[in-house]
């Protein structure tokens, strides 16, 4: 049996490094500009979040308690770019995040109960066992509470005449999905996931060129296994995707390779009407048969649409998803390594076939927002309902309310299902949540 190895890096590590890419920006700076010191740019959040968590009685938290969890986290974010040049900067990102509650105290309780299913317990930082550099340091690990900080963007970006080469922790995003995006390989966004002011970093180098009426964008992006710590071609991703216009519809062409699989995808994007479309199709070519199959498609279509109606602003979007590698076996696919590693690596948010997916945006005034995005599996009829409402109260303060409702029957994706040779369910639970994030 394979052992996971843990990468610890500690507190001062990251403290260290990020003041000493401070001191490389300062020096760099005298060597572009032998008098001044170069120019800098300063801004940030502090978010304050909390929420109420109402455990389902067929869940693995009937092996904990099922009262309501309350859990409230803090989160502190600044970031920084250092300007050498017109052609070389440098960016940096620093996270400080504080939390915790009843959640992580069931999950410390089920991780020491069952380490093999729950190894990281329900809720803890960020993990970096993944990525190339651990930039993440915990400072207090407790059973109910949790504190640790983290480099989220540290790259150097320099642009030459022919375009641009940034390397380093940093954020790129591929695809044009909006609830799903199959073609984006990188860290992205759950379907669940309603705050997108920034998206987790990576590891990688990312060139960026124009060619005639194309550009060209060359991404490596350096992985580890988590179970080895090892680094390598078939830990990591190489690809090139190349963006263009054919008459009015933008067009993107990708291929790569990611960890041991060939992925390629085409996608487009137009107008139809009054209304936005987009299109993106990808083809995988496994490393290793997954249930008899040795490639699959996947694919996201959408529309969306702005209007004004009963003297309001108006906007919308449907979404039509569909997951080539699964087969709607749920249980048995938890089983497949191409379904569970994909899970573990962020990439796969859903077990199903076919998902439909909305969104609905009534401003009820400039400074209030309503929103209600749902999420359907259309092979069991289960589903997810995320209502919000999003109150600017200054330039820089923001509030925002969500509900997450799931429904289903017992057997379903989101109503549960038992997980194989564990006795658990997944009944995921409902949730209730606020938080409020100065910008400065």
């Amino acid at each position: 049996t394979i052992q996971r190895t843990n990468r610890v890096t500690t507190p001062m590590a990251v403290v260290c490094l990020f003041f000493l890419l401070q001191f490389v920006a300062v020096l760099l700076g005298y060597a572009q500009e032998s008098i001044s010191l170069p120019e800098m740019e300063w801004d940030g959040h502090l978010k304050i979040y909390s929420r109420i968590l109402f455990p389902k009685s067929d869940s693995v938290y009937q092996y904990v308690g099922l009262s309501p969890n309350y859990d409230g986290y803090g989160e502190l974010r600044l970031n920084n770019k250092t300007f050498f040049s017109d052609t070389l900067f440098m960016e940096v990102n620093y996270e400080a995040l504080a939390g915790g509650g009843g959640t992580r105290e069931d999950g410390e309780k089920l991780k020491a109960h069952c380490p093999a299913i729950f190894p990281d317990g329900l809720s803890g930082p960020i993990r970096d066992e993944h990525r190339f550099f651990n930039l993440t340091a915990p400072l207090h690990e407790g059973e109910r509470s949790v504190l640790y900080h983290r480099l989220d963007r540290a790259f150097f970006s320099f642009s030459p005449d022919w375009g641009e080469i940034r390397i380093g922790r940093q954020a790129v995003t591929w695809g044009h999905g909006f609830t799903f995006n199959p073609m984006d390989l990188f860290n992205s966004f759950a379907p669940t996931d309603l705050e997108r002011d920034y998206k987790t970093g990576d590891d990688l180098v990312l060139v960026h060129f124009p060619v005639k009426r194309a550009d060209v964008d060359l991404i490596y992006a350096a992985h580890r296994d988590p179970d080895t710590d090892k680094a390598g071609i078939d830990q990591s991703s190489l690809g090139v995707k190349l963006h263009t216009n054919i008459g009015r519809l933008e067009t993107d062409v990708m291929v790569a390779r990611h960890y041991k699989d060939i992925v390629t995808g085409i996608g487009t994007a137009g107008n139809l009407a009054d209304a936005a479309f987009r299109l993106d199709l990808i083809g995988t070519v496994l490393d290793q048969k997954s249930r008899g199959r040795g490639y699959y498609i996947s694919g996201v279509a959408n529309l969306d649409y702005s209007w004004v109606w009963l003297d309001r602003n108006w906007y919308g979007y449907i979404e039509l998803y569909y997951n080539g590698l699964s087969d709607n076996d749920y249980a048995d696919q938890l089983l497949d390594p191409a379904v569970s590693d994909r899970l573990d690596r962020g990439e796969l948010f859903a077990l199903g076939r076919w998902y439909a997916s909305a969104n609905v945006n009534l401003e009820i005034h400039p400074l209030v927002n309503a929103y209600i995005t749902p999420i359907i599996n259309l092979h069991d009829g289960s589903g997810i309902l995320l209502p919000r409402v999003v109150y600017d109260f200054s330039d820089n303060i923001r509030i925002s309310l969500t509900l997450l409702l799931n429904w289903g029957a017992a057997g379903t994706e989101y109503g549960g299902f038992v997980i194989p040779d564990t006795g658990f369910t997944t009944a995921p639970a409902d949730r209730v949540s606020a938080w409020i994030t100065w910008f400065f």
